[in-house]
């Protein structure tokens, strides 16, 4: 992932680290992290696993919505593609994965632009950040 799909990404190495992350995923679910103890009484090697599994996960989704988004937005920021697109990316990105996928399933969800309470918190327009 900091090889890969780091803060500063462009869109050969994005590709290039989700590549990785699907080779690393089958290899893994082919070999279940390599567990020899199958007990499940104080088993660290599942924890460890099982922690495995979960990292290569986030990281597979992470990599795949990063890779999918065609924009800069906040830390996601492409060299490639310099500006912000609120009018097609303003939108949250969510990964989803069931063990058996080869890759996950990346789906959008609407942001919401208001907060619960207008007089407690007033919402904030999106703008551009310039550091």
């Amino acid at each position: 992932m900091q090889n890969n799909v780091a803060v500063f990404r462009v869109e050969e190495s994005m590709q290039e680290g989700a590549d990785v992350c699907d080779v690393l995923f089958k290899d893994y679910r082919e070999n279940f992290g390599g567990i020899k103890d199958k007990s499940l009484i104080w088993n660290s090697d599942l924890i460890e696993a099982l922690e495995l599994e979960n990292l290569l996960i986030s990281a597979a989704g992470t990599a795949r919505s990063a890779l999918d988004r065609k924009e800069s937005r906040g830390a996601h920021a492409r060299d490639d593609i310099p500006d912000r697109k609120d009018d097609e990316w303003m939108m949250h990105s969510l990964a989803f994965h069931d063990g058996r996928m080869e890759t996950p399933d990346i789906k959008y969800r609407p942001v919401i632009h208001s907060t619960l309470d207008e007089n407690e918190v007033a919402s904030l327009p999106p703008f551009k950040r310039v550091y």
